[in-house]
């Protein structure tokens, strides 16, 4: 609109003058006004986030479980006989050894008490208690209480068997060389004063196989003595044979009422054939 008005009133000018000279067109200078609308329209970028590279982590490397230790030492019951060389010498180690690591000041030792046997390297006390982190003080585990020291029973003593009541006298035994006659034996028996006894006393005799009894008190012989012989023409005594003595409770029921006198008889072409004052007596 603007333009054409202009042009509008440069020709109206041209009209109204044409009376005067012409004048000498000259060329206008036509101001040409082009609005340019530039409207650009500028789209709003888009934040983009901008990745995070997010740190993985490693893989923890997991140390192989370590090998549980041996401790360093182990325990052992006390058997019947052990002693502590024994059971040092069963388990590698000395006697002193378990001696310090139990404490112990003495060899003496117990059926059924526990005792610590070095191992390992021998030590010769228990391993340190753990430290505690916490700041607590850890509480010792107790040991085991040790069983009182009890003394082994012994087997009872036999009780002696009673003494016989009568014994022999040692050495009151005669020997007579009488050649090849007879075989005699002869004695006595004495009561607890020494005197002959008057009650029967039994005595029996053996040679060999050959037994024989005598009883004290037969009124026609001498009270306490005993007697007893073999003749010629029974040839049981040639030959070393066990002669043997002693007082029984009778010929029927011969329970032994002394201990047995025991001599070797020669054959009568040897030694001896009468032995008499063999003397039994009371205690």
């Amino acid at each position: 609109m603007l333009l054409f008005g202009s042009l509008g009133c440069s020709l109206g000018s041209l009209i109204v003058g044409e009376s005067g000279p012409t004048p000498t067109p000259t060329k206008s200078l036509v101001s040409t006004f082009t609005a340019t609308a530039t409207h650009t329209a500028t789209a709003t970028p888009t934040e983009t986030a901008t990745p995070v590279d997010t740190a993985i982590p490693n893989p923890t490397d997991t140390p192989p479980p370590s090998a549980t230790p041996t401790p360093p030492y182990s325990t052992y019951v006390v058997q019947s006989g052990d002693t502590l060389s024994s059971i040092a010498a069963r388990f590698d180690t000395t006697a002193q050894a378990i001696k310090d690591l139990n404490g112990l000041t003495s060899d003496i030792i117990n059926i059924g008490q526990e005792l610590l046997i070095p191992s390992g390297e021998n030590p010769t006390s228990p391993p340190p208690s753990p430290t505690s982190t916490s700041g607590t003080a850890p509480t010792a585990t107790p040991r085991p209480p040790q069983p009182a020291a009890t003394s082994t029973p012994r087997p009872p003593t036999a009780t002696p068997e009673p003494s016989h009541p009568y014994y022999y006298v040692e050495g009151s035994m005669q020997e007579h060389f009488r050649g090849c006659s007879n075989l005699a034996v002869e004695g006595l028996i004495l009561d607890t004063a020494g005197n002959p006894v008057t009650e029967a006393v039994t005595i029996r005799w053996q040679l060999g196989s050959y037994v024989d009894y005598w009883v004290t008190g037969n009124p026609i012989e001498v009270p306490g003595v005993f007697k007893f012989s073999i003749q010629v023409p029974n040839p049981i005594y040639h030959g070393t044979k066990t002669s043997t003595l002693q007082i029984v409770q009778s010929e029927s029921n011969p329970v032994p009422l002394s201990e047995p006198f025991t001599r070797q008889v020669l054959d009568c072409t040897e030694g001896p054939e009468f032995f008499d004052n063999i003397v039994f007596r009371h205690r």
